[in-house]
């Protein structure tokens, strides 16, 4: 069974080999006013934060239970998603979990 830190890995993968990855191009870390992000839904966070580095089929393909979305969302922030709030992330995860979790409906 492969690590934790292997799954990342494998997150990636797909990231890098479509040429998804364009944080870097975000000014100043940010993607759009913090006032503005707090009033949009959970999946207009979903599709403009995730969308920002990679496809949001790659999210939308993993089927993960809470903790391993919030462990995502940590490796996430170790790659250089660091312009969320507190409030945005859990709406983002929220959001993964009801419509993309173990136990959603497909």
């Amino acid at each position: 069974m492969f690590k934790r830190r292997h799954l990342s890995l494998w997150l990636l993968i797909p990231t890098l080999v479509t040429g998804w990855l364009v944080a870097s191009s975000a000014p100043s870390g940010t993607l759009i006013p913090t006032a503005q992000a707090d009033e949009m839904s959970p999946k207009q966070l979903f599709e403009v934060h995730c969308a920002a580095c990679h496809s949001i089929t790659l999210p939308k393909s993993q089927r993960l239970a809470r903790h391993d979305w919030e462990w995502v969302m940590d490796d996430m922030e170790d790659y250089g998603m660091t312009w969320l709030t507190d409030e945005q992330r859990e709406k983002i995860i929220d959001h993964l979990v009801e419509h993309y979790g173990r136990d959603a409906p497909r």
